[in-house]
């Protein structure tokens, strides 16, 4: 529970924080933006990752994203394979692309399952073009750092305004489903249609999935962990 109230104070107090920077000339997306990010533990995490990655044995699968992949117990989903988890809750585009030798290259994987961007709607103001764009990058350094490395790409998931509208925030399904649109089109990767597997008849995240409107509980994971396994 604690970790979700720090993540509804996150959704609160960063636009509003970017708001005041950029009042001052900070660009949104910037390294200043992201020295708020560290506050909340992202430079943490990321010094954490670096001192696990020595442990760690190469070719295996890595799960990058945001709050909803650290959240995901993935050693116990996928038990007896060699994965990782490094989710960041809080994270974007723009903070994954910061992060990408600790949370990939490091590793030397076989394969990685990436989600992301939900966050960037409601902490950067961004765009689905942006988003797309950024995951597109992202696809890029990958390959570039090792081109036999397999990519999944999942798309956003759904949100459900009505569970909990302060945890879901400024996030909707337009502008997820828009940005889903985008990613489907990328080349070199495996884009699975998490949205559709997640979403009631109206498109929103089913309540009996989430206990917030954008989490998932045991229940989601087991769908999204059915539907990965498959691919691995």
């Amino acid at each position: 529970m604690t970790e979700y109230i720090i993540i509804v104070i996150l959704v609160i107090l960063l636009p509003m924080a970017s708001k005041i920077a950029y009042k001052r000339g900070v660009k949104k997306g910037s390294d200043d933006f992201f020295k708020l990010l560290v506050a909340f533990g992202f430079d943490s995490k990321v010094k954490a990752f670096r001192a696990l990655n020595k442990h760690a044995t190469p070719g295996g699968t890595i799960f990058i994203g945001d709050s909803i992949t650290q959240d995901y117990p993935v050693s116990e989903w996928f038990k007896g394979l060699n994965v990782y988890n490094r989710g960041i809750g809080g994270d974007t585009t723009e903070g994954l692309l910061k992060r990408m030798d600790v949370s990939v290259y490091d590793l030397k994987p076989k394969s990685v399952i990436c989600l992301i961007g939900t966050n960037d709607f409601a902490l950067l103001d961004t765009t689905p073009e942006q988003v797309a764009a950024n995951i597109e990058r992202i696809i890029t350094l990958i390959k570039a750092n090792d081109e036999s490395t397999k990519i999944i790409i999942q798309s956003i998931y759904p949100v459900n305004q009505a569970i909990d509208p302060l945890t879901v925030g400024k996030r909707n399904n337009l502008l997820i489903q828009k940005t889903n649109s985008m990613l489907k089109t990328l080349q070199d990767v495996t884009y699975v249609d998490m949205y559709t597997r997640l979403s009631d008849e109206s498109g929103n995240l089913k309540k009996e999935y989430s206990h917030d409107g954008l989490h998932l509980n045991m229940d989601g994971y087991q769908v999204i962990t059915e539907t990965i396994r498959q691919l691995l």
